[in-house]
């Protein structure tokens, strides 16, 4: 056992070593195959008269089929990989040989020899014809069975390695040419993907089918019976099955069947295709997969020439979607790229992570300060050297914590973002773009009440050179303090998660998503330009939860509570994009509008009394002053 084991290693190891026993193994076929034809064309007549002439013709089959093997590359090929279009090419290759062997056999001819007589043959008067036909078909079992008996070896060793460590219990999901080859590669253990236990291909006539072995569902809407039949622990889907309508259909299946499933995606048939199937292929379905968003599809060539060689201020940029501006940003060739932020811990990582990838193609500047600071927004400038563009994403954004710290929030989101305008347009700065929120529309909460005065503050300014424009969206998924990270955390705590009401609908965005639309808007957009983001449909919360439930392998309800807690002060069941009053125009772009409003008969917005109310901390003064600025807000007074 041992020196098969040493054999086996070397084999592993050493290419010499293998190609040595490649050429015995190839050799040893060649004559032993030859010979075994021979035996079987004359069996059981006398094979004496025909040994001379077996003797003379067996040097120029090593010749001739060695040979080919060095020309085709046989020698080259894996034993432990062997496939059926291996089988295909040593049948090919071997075909062509034994034409060439019996050409050169009928061309050179035979001699038998008798005591002293020796009597020469031209073409096969010597030589029975029937052996090359027997000698070929020989040759290739010789060599696809000893290259398949490798292959299957590995197979047994495989398989044993997955018996030994069973994964979970996996329902495949996807088409018959899919599944072949995705269960082909399923049998490396890498994959952790256990013992898929049924197909569903959503094609009837094959219900009731085997692929490999593994039985096959031609209907969808049976999923739920035969993932608590079969006790499946995942379900894996493979495209083109993996489309958000697809997956969220058979989780709600899933689910109505109280089957606590593990949710996974392969996300490209090359994958699969091309047989790079591991582990990193697989990853787990998010919540973003069932947003049923369409990617964005615009001419990226526009916000290149908008940043190329410009220098780019961000504030906020420790933030979500500070960070992720910076990211994109930093992909379209700035010249130089200023992260501000108050939070040094946030900037030390936005920092770092962007100077490891970016190299020396970009000097990057890592700025501490307050947006309410001239002098720290001023000292940022200068010490870049001047800035092009600015994108103000710093800002209180949470609605609970604004409803408690009314002051403040207006001093930040308000003043502080006059003052990033202030200090842009000192400097001669060309853009000044500023990240609104949907809850600016027809506000109920002091945040949202902040953001739409932010905008009117910068829509107002006397137009001076730099230009103004705010980008309006919704929420987006994964930002700190949002839901997605909230309800993750209490599903891995047990529960309960907490949905304020079954009601409540939000428009909901990837932060990618977000941004790279931020970035076509600020480099669309005109002066004094308020852009609107489509938001798609909204989501509901309480669907939103459940599914992120069912999507960590849990059932809602049975494995994990949901806690309706009610509205919190501020918030609102749904949120808007635009009122009645405002108007939109729909760009060249998709997904990108410009909002119209005439806020010019409203009252102007009195900076100084909204710094002396806050200093005084008067917060019914505060609440106030926001509802005469904002005439179709929806603030309560207290």
């Amino acid at each position: 056992m041992a020196s098969e084991m040493s054999i086996a290693k070397q084999l592993r190891q050493s290419l010499i070593f293998r190609r040595v026993v490649g050429f015995a193994w190839h050799l040893t076929g060649i004559t032993v195959c030859f010979l075994i034809a021979f035996v079987l064309r004359l069996f059981p007549n006398d094979l004496s008269h025909y040994q001379t002439a077996m003797f003379q013709t067996l040097p120029i089959a090593w010749i001739i089929f060695l040979g080919f093997i060095v020309v085709f590359g046989l020698y080259r090929g894996l034993w432990s990989y062997f496939s059926f279009r291996d089988c295909f090419r040593y049948a090919y290759v071997y075909l062509l040989a034994t034409v060439l062997f019996s050409c050169t056999v009928y061309v050179i001819g035979t001699k038998d020899e008798f005591g002293e007589q020796v009597i020469y043959h031209s073409s096969f008067s010597g030589f029975p014809r029937m052996v090359f036909p027997m000698f070929y078909l020989l040759l290739v079992g010789w060599e696809v069975g000893g290259r398949g008996l490798g292959r299957l070896i590995r197979d047994f060793q495989l398989q044993g390695v997955n018996s030994a460590n069973r994964g979970p219990r996996t329902i495949l999901v996807g088409s018959p040419e899919e599944s072949d080859q995705l269960l082909r590669s399923l049998v490396n253990p890498r994959l952790g993907l256990g013992e898929v236990c049924a197909i569903v291909c959503n094609e009837e006539r094959r219900s009731n089918a085997t692929l490999h072995g593994v039985r096959m569902l031609g209907d969808m809407k049976q999923v739920g019976q035969l993932a608590k039949e079969v006790k499946a622990e995942m379900i894996l889907f493979v495209p083109p099955f993996n489309t958000p309508k697809r997956i969220k259909s058979i989780m709600k299946l899933i689910s109505d069947a109280e089957v606590a499933a593990e949710f996974r995606v392969i996300p490209s048939l090359k994958d699969i295709a091309h047989g790079h199937i591991d582990v990193s292929s697989l990853r787990k379905v998010e919540i973003e997969d069932l947003l049923n968003r369409k990617p964005n599809v615009f001419d990226r060539s526009i916000i290149e020439n908008f940043l190329k060689g410009k220098s780019v201020l961000i504030t906020g940029a420790g933030g979500s979607i500070g960070s992720e501006i910076c990211r994109q940003v930093m992909t379209y060739q700035p010249s130089k790229l200023v992260l501000f932020d108050h939070s040094e811990f946030n900037l030390f990582e936005i920092q770092r992570e962007l100077t490891t990838k970016n190299g020396s193609a970009c000097e990057v500047i890592a700025r501490m300060g307050d947006v309410k600071k001239e002098v720290d927004v001023q000292h940022a400038i200068e010490d870049a050297g001047g800035i092009d563009i600015v994108y103000h994403a710093a800002a209180y954004k949470h609605v609970h914590l604004a409803e408690e710290n009314v002051g403040n929030v207006l001093l930040n989101n308000v003043l502080g973002t006059n003052c990033v305008a202030e200090v842009a347009a000192q400097n001669g700065v060309e853009q000044f773009i500023l990240v609104s929120t949907d809850k600016a529309v027809r506000p109920t909460s002091v945040m949202g009440a902040s953001k739409r005065i932010a905008e009117r503050c910068i829509m107002e300014r006397e137009r001076n050179g730099t230009q103004f424009k705010a980008v309006r969206f919704g929420n987006v998924l994964g930002s700190s303090g949002s839901v997605i990270p909230i309800f993750k955390s209490q599903i891995a705590n047990g529960g309960p998660v907490t949905v304020t009401s079954k009601n409540v609908t939000r428009y909901f965005m990837t932060i990618p998503e977000a941004v790279e639309l931020v970035l076509m808007a600020g480099a669309v957009g005109e002066d004094r330009n308020i852009m609107v983001l489509e938001m798609g449909d909204p989501v509901k919360i309480d669907l939103l939860a459940r599914q992120l439930i069912e999507l960590s392998g849990l059932v809602p309800e049975k494995d994990v509570a949901i806690k309706y807690t009610g509205l919190r002060k501020g918030e609102k069941e749904y949120e808007e994009l635009l009122t009645e009053d405002e108007n939109v125009t729909e760009t060249a772009y998709e997904k990108i509008w410009v909002m119209e409003k005439d806020d010019t008969k409203l009252k102007p917005v009195d900076l100084n009394q909204i710094r002396e109310l806050a200093d005084s901390n008067d917060l019914l003064g505060l609440r106030q002053l926001a509802k005469e600025l904002i005439p179709e807000n929806r603030l309560e007074s207290e």
